[in-house]
């Protein structure tokens, strides 16, 4: 009987040191963390309204110039409509 309190007494100050461990001195802040989660979400919702944005870029020079064009981007965001390099021209 004698043993069995001594191991739950054992196991209690374990489970009460391993609880309060992030209390020490030298335990990881990850505060941090969700800042930096909040920030990859929002560059992933900004990447999906960027592959929209291209693909429909992309449909307007294939509707304006034909299946070999490509749409780019100018420095300032201006859409240019160019022909595909390497392509023959489509006879429509």
């Amino acid at each position: 009987m004698k043993t069995t309190t001594i191991n739950c007494l054992a196991a209690a100050l374990i489970a009460l040191v391993l609880g309060t461990s992030h209390y020490l001195p030298g335990a990881e802040d990850h505060g941090t963390d969700w800042s930096q989660s909040d920030e990859l979400a929002a560059l992933q919702a900004t990447e999906a309204g960027t592959a929209k944005r291209q693909a429909a870029a992309q449909a307007l020079c294939t509707s304006e110039r034909g299946p070999n064009s490509e749409a780019r981007w100018t420095v300032d965001g201006d859409l240019v409509c160019t022909t595909r390099r390497g392509l023959v021209a489509v006879q429509l």
